[in-house]
């Protein structure tokens, strides 16, 4: 319960430190909050109980929603840089990524070599030391005129206008929700839902591991090949593959070659899926407020999605794991079928009052 709450409490920083990042820049945003994440992390080594245990998660929370990806995004938008802001948000996810596969082994080390209280330790001071310096150095730089003309290579990215506009945000945000919604169930789940299917828990740890390098190929693919790409065929791309991997999992995942593709193939999508969530708001609607968009869209997200590992634990509870992982499926496909709502602003005439669009990509 401490955590959930914390989870959601925190989740109402969002917003706000997107908006402070629009206003002035990544770098004191960011530099506040690793100093604020590091401390944290030292404090959760002296928790006792369920009360420092909330106050240390809250900070922890408070802290994240000022040095995640959201806020990452917006700082490298807001930074005068001679790299375009979706290559730049793809470096970032990239690196994002080996820094999880590295981080998982590492902390575990810590854990089974010092135990859990000098963990804490280490990566608060860490965090301190490393974090805090890369921020306050690296950030540095002219902020970017958002009245300027685009980069050049965003110019072919008009922004929806009119009524496309709000109806683009609309089914954007639902079909983020939905496409979201089962991410946390996922990781919670993964084990017992696979278990489940008849493999035991040892292979669907391993199984589950390969998810994690996966994302950190499919963001490399994203980087290499389909950095031109428009990101709202980005985004189907990444929903294709996450689909190909629950449909593996649901036909052939009671075999071990299911099991392993199906978690490859819904990896490598869930990476390229995190590189749209930041690309995808900033063609549909432009620079300016994009910190403070990108934090509402994570509050509602964070905010929903705080369910979805109780929901779906119970689906499996009552029915099995290959009935929870079918309404994951289903979740997906609502969300490949809100994505076809979205006007593409590109298709959309030069009259902002103008809301005929053809289909997404075409």
């Amino acid at each position: 319960m401490c955590c959930r709450s914390a989870f959601f409490l925190g989740g109402a920083m969002a917003p706000l430190a997107g908006w402070l990042t629009d206003q002035y820049g990544g770098r004191a945003v960011m530099t506040v909050g690793s100093t604020v994440a590091g401390v944290a992390l030292v404090l959760m080594s002296f928790v006792t109980g369920p009360y420092g245990l909330f106050f240390a998660l809250l900070l922890a929370e408070v802290a994240a929603m000022c040095v995640l990806y959201n806020v990452a995004f917006a700082a490298v938008a807001r930074l005068d840089l001679a790299v375009p802001t979706q290559r730049s948000i793809s470096i970032i996810t990239l690196f994002g990524g080996i820094a999880s596969t590295i981080f998982w082994p590492l902390t575990l080390w810590l854990y089974t070599r010092y135990g859990w209280e000098a963990s804490w330790v280490v990566l608060g001071i860490t965090t301190l030391i490393i974090s805090v310096s890369l921020h306050f150095y690296g950030l540095r730089g002219p902020l970017r005129d958002l009245d300027a003309p685009k980069e050049a290579a965003q110019s072919d990215w008009p922004e929806l206008r009119g009524p496309a506009r709000k109806r683009g945000m609309l089914w954007m945000v639902i079909s983020f929700l939905f496409s979201g919604y089962l991410i946390g169930a996922v990781m919670t789940l993964w084990v017992t839902n696979v278990q489940d299917l008849g493999h035991s828990a040892a292979l669907a740890a391993i199984a589950g591991a390969v998810i994690g390098p996966f994302k950190t190929v499919g963001r490399f693919f994203e980087m290499l090949l389909a950095r031109n790409m428009y990101p709202l065929v980005t985004y189907i791309l990444a929903m294709s593959l996450m689909m190909a991997g629950f449909m593996t999992l649901l036909v052939i995942g009671f075999t071990i070659p299911g099991i392993m593709l199906a978690a490859a193939l819904y990896g490598m999508g869930d990476g390229i899926k995190t590189i749209a969530r930041g690309t995808l708001p900033l063609a549909l609607f432009g620079s300016r407020g994009y910190g403070a968009r990108l934090g509402w869209i994570s509050f509602l997200s964070m905010g929903v999605n705080a369910s979805a590992p109780f929901v779906f634990a119970w689906l499996t509870q009552a029915f099995g794991g290959w009935w929870s992982f079918f309404v994951m499926t289903l979740c997906l496909s609502v969300a490949i079928a809100t994505y076809a709502l979205i006007p593409d602003p590109r298709w959309i005439q030069n009259d902002p009052t103008q809301d005929r669009c053809l289909p997404n990509g075409s």
